[in-house]
């Protein structure tokens, strides 16, 4: 069985026959687009989006920065104009 990962659904039918309203009815939420019962993708406002991917970017930058904060006591002050 496909996880689901919203509350709010829509089969694929009726975002074919009314998109602007399957958008304008989601609102701030994710909503599901099921074909045959199954997840086939998912409808996110601009809003929501955009916090997915700032989080995203931020796991990004945590993972990076982890294995760099273990050698921090090897580093050494510069200054501006030394860069």
């Amino acid at each position: 069985m496909d996880t689901v990962l919203t509350h709010r659904s829509i089969g694929i039918s009726e975002l074919r026959e009314a998109p602007a309203k399957a958008f304008e009815e989601a609102g701030d939420e994710a909503v599901v687009v099921l074909n045959h019962n199954k997840p086939a993708g998912y409808i996110l406002s601009p809003r929501l989006m955009t916090a997915f991917l700032d989080a995203m970017a931020d796991r990004a930058v945590a993972a990076k920065a982890a294995p760099r904060l273990k050698s921090l006591s090897k580093a050494r002050r510069i200054s501006l104009d030394e860069l």
